[in-house]
């Protein structure tokens, strides 16, 4: 038996009884912003005259007009408790078995959106949350993109091909900007997501490499645009929602991404967890377990899963994709004669490109290095923040694989015939992992490093000699073969730099060239591991997320203050 709630209000309030009756049902069954104005409209008090309504019992409240102040504190008061007894009421749905408005019960949803340097991307994933009694975290039954998207866009292009560009850090100030990035994806999104799913489906946008390397103010500025984008629309969201991840956050999101994939959380004992290697456009995502808890900045204790482990998460800003290959054209300037076109822009002719290649380039990374000798680097390059040049393809296989090496171990000189450090020493311009990651690890290369070695066709377990074998056998066609060959144009035609930067990286600055190194799974994203973590609420405690979603649908707007916002705000 359930006890009554006797709750003494007005006798105008009793009367009142079967609305309320019939609000708390419209509530049961989430009512639209309309329907709750119109319920509450039915309930504000309006006063009687003594012929229309008299007391049966002298022990009853009399009810008299006594004028303009007393209507309106009464008012205040009717509204007062109208609003507590919705309170009780849903108190009693949540903590009743079987009542209320639970995401803990059937699938729900997710979504993230990746705020890359090269490009905006949205993933959605659908869930299936445990038993509460097992501890387990929930079951991933749908994700997008996944390996079967776009059908034969997918099988030619594997890394980014369903982006906005460019990254939003190209967009300060630019709330257009930011909306033709956005609109696009977060309407993509609810398309994947049902309609009566989408106001308790989280949306997580969470930045990387591209707006840390912002001022504070500036970064600021794009966050509240794309809050004020996503407000529009129905998901639920919260301000800390839509944030700037640090590295070793992105890197650890990554980390826990690739073991819940490959199903290392799912094991009880003590067995390592999967070494990570993530490599994005602007930053290099490098996590492994350690055996010794030993006193270091980037060591991260992780409790997620049956078993804590020990971790040290990098990353390494200036080591993407493209921030390695602008760090070439600087050194390629002070190494050549430089000359100037026509128009005044300097010519560049660099050895991973191809004769086909004459291409004006923004070189973003450029104002960021400081040279050796800035004699060499004419006015433009210097004063400009991010310096045009024209790149001229003028191949050269190993001035290539020496330029490579020189940017995958950061080299502080321009001599492309610099020997690296002996990787039994760990010095500054490198992370040997070796001297500290399990002696059986396993590494997976994912992002970047998948796509480079994905081109390659070769097996996931090739070795270091297989890659620089066929990305010499691949570079030797034209410009023109790789780019039919690919989607992403602006992917191909740096592909014969990335080969040996990728290798080199490997082998030269991470001294992982003995260890076993695994390229892929191609969908694995740094996005679902934040998912999971971001969304914890959703899986971790059924009662918390039964509360917070109640809460929102509740949320009542104030009497005469017209509400505009369509998407849910969780307070944080």
């Amino acid at each position: 038996m359930i006890p009554l709630l006797q709750i003494h209000v007005d006798v105008v309030l009793l009367r009142q009884l079967s609305r309320d009756v019939k609000l708390l049902q419209a509530f049961s069954v989430e009512p639209g912003e309309e329907r709750v104005k119109e319920l509450l409209l039915d309930l504000e008090f309006i006063p009687v005259s003594n012929a229309s309504m008299e007391p049966k019992s002298p022990s009853k409240l009399k009810l008299s007009i006594m004028g303009f102040a007393q209507y309106k504190q009464a008012l205040r008061r009717s509204f007062m408790v109208t609003v507590i007894i919705l309170l009780l009421f849903g108190a009693y749905f949540v903590f009743i078995p079987g009542k209320g408005h639970s995401v803990s019960k059937g699938p729900y949803y997710t979504v993230v959106v990746d705020c890359g340097s090269t490009g905006t991307r949205v993933n959605v994933y659908k869930w299936l949350a445990r038993a509460v009694s097992s501890k387990e975290l929930p079951i991933l039954l749908y994700s997008y993109p996944d390996n079967s998207t776009d059908g034969m866009l997918w099988k030619s292009c594997k890394y980014h091909c369903l982006q906005t560009e460019p990254g939003l850090d190209k967009s300060v100030r630019n709330l257009s900007g930011v909306r033709a990035s956005l609109e696009p994806l977060i309407t993509l999104a609810e398309h994947k997501v049902p309609s009566e799913k989408r106001r308790d489906t989280p949306i997580f946008v969470l930045a990387t490499a591209g707006l840390r390397r912002l001022a504070m103010e500036d970064a600021r500025r794009v966050l509240n645009d794309i809050e004020a984008i996503v407000k529009e629309h129905t998901f639920l969201y919260k301000k800390s929602w839509i944030r700037v991840l640090s590295g070793q956050e992105e890197a650890y999101y990554g980390w826990v991404a690739l073991n819940y994939k490959m199903g290392s959380f799912g094991n009880h004992s003590r067995s390592p967890t999967l070494g990570l290697l993530d490599l994005g456009g602007s930053s290099l995502q490098i996590v492994v377990e350690v055996d010794d808890t030993r006193e270091d900045a980037n060591l991260v204790r992780s409790k997620f899963g049956f078993v804590e482990h020990d971790i040290l998460a990098y990353s390494l800003s200036e080591f993407g994709l493209n921030e390695a290959f602008d760090r070439t054209v600087v050194m390629l300037s002070h190494m050549e004669q430089l000359r100037e076109s026509a128009s005044g822009i300097v010519e560049i002719r660099h050895p991973c490109l191809h004769t086909d290649i004459v291409q004006n380039y923004t070189c973003y990374g450029c104002s960021q290095l400081k040279a050796p000798d800035q004699k060499k680097v004419t006015s433009q390059v210097q004063e400009t923040k991010f310096p045009s040049v024209y790149l001229v393809g003028a191949p050269n296989w190993e001035q290539c694989r020496r330029l490579a090496r020189v940017a995958a171990i950061n080299s502080s000189t321009a001599d492309t015939d610099h020997r690296a450090r002996s990787c039994s020493d760990n010095g500054s311009e490198m992370i040997n992992l070796t001297a500290f990651a399990h002696p059986k690890a396993r590494f997976h290369a994912l992002s970047g490093f998948f796509a480079v070695y994905d081109k390659l066709n070769l097996s996931t377990r090739a070795t270091l000699t297989k890659i620089w074998e066929k990305g010499q056998q691949v570079c030797s066609r034209s410009g023109s073969d790789l780019s039919s060959n690919s989607q992403n144009a602006y992917f191909a035609w740096q592909y014969c730099f990335r080969v040996p930067y990728v290798a080199s990286l490997i082998d030269d600055a991470l001294c992982l060239g003995d260890k076993e190194i695994i390229f892929g799974p191609a969908d694995v994203t740094w996005t679902l591991g934040a998912a999971l973590v971001e969304g914890e609420y959703l899986w971790s405690s059924p009662t918390r997320s039964q509360i917070s979603i109640l809460a929102l649908n509740m949320e009542l707007p104030m009497i005469g203050r017209k509400s505009t916002v369509r998407g849910q705000k969780m307070i944080d």
